[in-house]
């Protein structure tokens, strides 16, 4: 707007210059002297042609002719040459006259100028001359006339548009004022209204910092204070009206290598992970105690910098952290110490009980009489009770400590329900019940489920069953239900004494039971079902009870179990009630510190035909493994002096005859994290105490078909699928595609450097080691023995045979294909 009314004042000062210019030019000199000039040359005419009548007639002298012809002569020279002219000289008539004055002129000058004598006898000749160009003379004067009328009439219209123009530009003027005065006017009611909104907003940011909880504090571009709010004086504890004129560093208890302000030194703005820190206050009354800081700064671009602090004290924040922390400490403090007591105790009580049940196993062997035999019976059963009430507390404790993971294998569903019933058999015949199972429609073969929680939930249901019904019947039906999940389906049906509505939702809750006689006469810890819930859950299933009281009771169990080929069932997974297959007898190394747990395995081994040889400790098991060849090595995990870990890495390290022997761990509280630590140490195989006669004698009997005769290497699997299996299960399937593709290629590399004959032995060591843990990681078995052999070689300083060069290109290129075409419905094993 300014801008448009300077320029309108510009446009008028030029009008205004201009139109006073052509009035100027119009009213005076140019006009004036061509007209005077105009009418003096034909004065002057009529004065020198009335010279030339004087001069002829005797009245006056020659010399005052020769002066008018002069000034005559001037005139015409001025009208010929004259820049005032030269506008008429344009003019065709105007120029013919000019032409022919100057023509007579220039024909009398030498008259003029010539004698006197000559002059006088010329006169009247000269007389009659200067008569003929009379009308030219008087032409001139006409014409310059009416040119400057027109010229006259030209200026005038000329001044009259500009006039016209300054007219309308000063009434554009006008309205452009009248505009600008009302933009003026609403600007200034903007302009009061906007200072009105920032007082106002003024008042209610200072409300607001005077109000506020935290500190603030502003400084300018040196970091001293100009400004702060009331929490800020308390903060530093500073008397209210109290000048400040100190910077906010003086009150920063920051040490010497530590400046979190610096940036105000260096006049910049703060990067935005120095905007918020913490540190502490040295207040003015000797408090000192933690804040957090929230600082930043404006104006960088425009004016001298301030910055804005948010000081906060965080003293209880912290205080509070610090309780949490110590809470937090003693409560892991206790979980460590109740994780340690469980895990003692599961072995102090498992080792008893190892001894105690594996010598009644082997008391069958004995041929004892009817009523023995039933006493043993019942021996058993109290046995195995107490080992369900153990598994449940420790089970309980290890889902609670979040190392329950699932295992995913082929498992047969007749296997696993027949072994189910027959575990719950001798309490439901003690009972007066008849139990049995079946399926509803299209029975299956396998599906792939983790063996052990899923045994162990029906167990928990079958078992609950029985000991709430008398002289009854417990069924169990299996199912696979309809839909797009296609879930299985186990229904646990009983005719026993039913269950409260009001009771439903909490007979799934740990150490509840059925307020009644007979609940209390049937016993148990009350963790049963709650246990059943939580292994549920892990396998993410579903599981629910209906009942009515008198009318027995239905508990199901669903489970997203997929089916599977039959062909894949592990050897050490639940089968069937069928006494399993006897190995051919193996040379077989006990390391064991309990001397009754090495009694009964060793009674156990012998009566399936092994030699066994003991070790009383790990240490003692590696000297008798690098002394002799063993087909098998059985080991204890917790022992003195050695652990059971340390002697497997002891043993695969070593260059004695046994470094590739298959070792079994024997355990009491075998976690998959755990299981997995005994694998990367070298064991293929793991059996909880007390120790399952049955389920040894089936690993054994895979060890044997695994090995090709005395003193000959094991035949072994290119890579586990088991472990394979729980590995892809437990990975997300982009991570584990990475990882395969990551081994496949790494392995590659490494096997050509191990191959190179020119490789020094303390790379082929080095190579050898890693490579054959990330063989170990992935579970190929005949690829870690190969690599297991070269670097003990290695280490010994020993040349690489090249036979064995040989097998390990071989083992590899086969465990590669094998690797790349092993889907999950099939195993890879040789």
């Amino acid at each position: 707007m300014l801008v448009a009314f300077a320029i309108s004042v510009a446009v008028m000062a030029f009008l205004g210059v201009y139109v006073v210019r052509a009035i100027d030019e119009f009213g005076n000199s140019r006009t004036d002297n061509m007209e005077w000039t105009m009418s003096q040359s034909e004065v002057e005419y009529l004065r020198y042609r009335g010279a030339i009548a004087d001069a002829e007639a005797g009245r006056v002298p020659l010399d005052l002719l020769r002066r008018r012809f002069d000034v005559f002569y001037s005139r015409i020279d001025t009208l010929a040459y004259g820049d005032t002219f030269f506008e008429l000289r344009q003019d065709p008539n105007y120029a013919a006259d000019l032409q022919m004055v100057r023509d007579h002129l220039a024909e009398t000058v030498l008259l003029i100028d010539g004698p006197d004598a000559a002059l006088q006898a010329a006169l009247p000749g000269l007389y009659r001359a200067s008569s003929e160009i009379n009308d030219a003379v008087r032409d001139l004067t006409v014409i310059s006339v009416a040119s400057n009328a027109e010229s006259a009439v030209s200026q005038r219209a000329e001044i009259l548009r500009t006039l016209v123009k300054l007219a309308v530009i000063l009434a554009l003027m006008f309205a452009a004022l009248l505009v600008l005065a009302a933009g003026l006017m609403h600007l200034n009611r903007r302009l009061k209204q906007q200072t009105s909104e920032i007082r106002s907003t003024a008042e209610r940011t200072k409300a607001i910092a005077d109000t506020a909880l935290d500190g603030i504090v502003v400084c300018d571009s040196s970091g001293t204070i100009v400004e702060l709010n009331p929490a800020a004086l308390r903060l530093f504890g500073l008397p209210y009206g109290t000048p400040i004129e100190r910077k906010l560093n003086e009150f920063l208890c920051q040490r010497d290598d530590r400046r979190p302000l610096a940036f105000i030194d260096d006049g910049v703005r703060p990067d935005p992970a120095a905007r918020r820190f913490e540190t502490e206050v040295c207040a003015d009354d000797g408090r000192r105690f933690p804040v957090e800081i929230a600082i930043d700064s404006a104006g960088h671009d425009l004016f001298d910098p301030i910055y804005v602090a948010y000081i906060r004290d965080i003293s209880r924040q912290k205080a509070a952290e610090d309780a949490l922390t110590e809470a937090r400490d003693r409560a892991l403090a206790g979980e460590r110490a109740k994780a340690r007591f469980l895990a003692v105790m599961s072995h102090e009580m498992r080792t008893p009980l190892n001894g105690l049940l594996g010598t009644l196993q082997l008391m069958r062997d004995t041929g004892l009489s009817e009523p023995q035999d039933d006493l043993l019976d019942r021996t058993e059963r109290s046995g195995e009770m107490l080992v369900a009430l153990v598994d449940d507390v420790l089970d309980l404790s290890k889902f609670e400590a979040g190392k329950l993971d699932t295992l995913p294998e082929p498992v047969s569903i007749d296997a696993l329900m027949a072994s189910v019933i027959e575990t719950a058999q001798p309490l439901a015949l003690a009972n007066g019940n008849v139990m049995g199972w079946t399926w509803i429609g299209p029975p299956e073969d396998h599906v792939m489920a983790d063996a052990r929680l899923l045994r162990q939930v029906l167990l928990n249901l079958v078992s609950n069953a029985v000991k709430f019904t008398r002289d009854g019947s417990v069924q169990v039906e299996v199912e696979r239900l309809q839909g797009k999940d296609g879930q299985l389906e186990f229904r646990v049906i009983d005719t026993g004494i039913g269950i409260e509505a009001a009771d439903l939702d909490r007979i799934f809750e740990d150490f509840e039971r059925i307020d009644s006689s007979y609940a209390r006469a049937a016993g148990g810890t009350g963790l049963g079902l709650g246990i059943a819930r939580r292994y549920t859950l892990l396998m993410d299933g579903d599981i629910g009870a209906e009942s009515e009281p008198g009318d027995g009771s239905l508990f199901w169990l669903r489970l997203p179990l997929a089916r599977v080929d039959g062909d894949m069932v592990s050897a050490d997974a639940p089968q069937s009630a069928e006494a399993p297959v006897a190995p051919r007898p193996l040379s077989v190394l006990l390391v064991e510190d309990n001397e009754i747990n090495r009694f009964v395995a060793r009674r156990m081994l012998e009566a399936d035909g092994h030699r066994v040889t003991e070790a009383g400790d790990g240490a003692a098991g590696v000297a008798a493994a690098e002394a002799e060849r063993f087909d098998a090595i059985l080991m204890d995990i917790s022992m003195p002096v050695m652990d059971g870990q340390e002697a497997a890495r002891r043993i695969r390290a070593g260059s004695g005859p046994s470094s590739d022997a298959p070792i079994i761990a024997v355990t009491a509280h075998a976690l998959p994290d755990e299981v997995a630590r005994f694998r990367s140490a070298g064991m293929q195989h793991c059996i909880g105490k007390p120790v399952d006669r049955g389920l040894l004698h089936r690993i054994l009997g895979r060890v044997a078909q695994e090995r090709k005769g005395p003193g000959q290497p094991p035949r072994r699997a290119l890579f586990d699928p088991e472990h394979l299996m729980s590995m892809r299960n437990s990975l997300p399937a982009e991570i584990y595609d990475a990882l395969i593709a990551r081994f496949r290629n790494e392995t590659t590399r490494a096997i050509a450097v191990l191959n190179d004959p020119e490789t020094p032995p303390e790379e082929v060591a080095t190579t050898a080691h890693q490579l054959s843990g990330s063989a170990a990681a992935f579970g190929a078995e005949a690829l870690r023995a190969d690599l297991a052999r070269i670097e003990t070689d290695a280490k010994a300083g020993r040349r690489i045979q090249r036979e064995l060069r040989e097998r390990l290109a071989l083992n590899w290129r086969r465990t590669d294909k094998a690797l790349s075409e092993w889907r999950p419905e099939r195993t890879a094993a040789e």
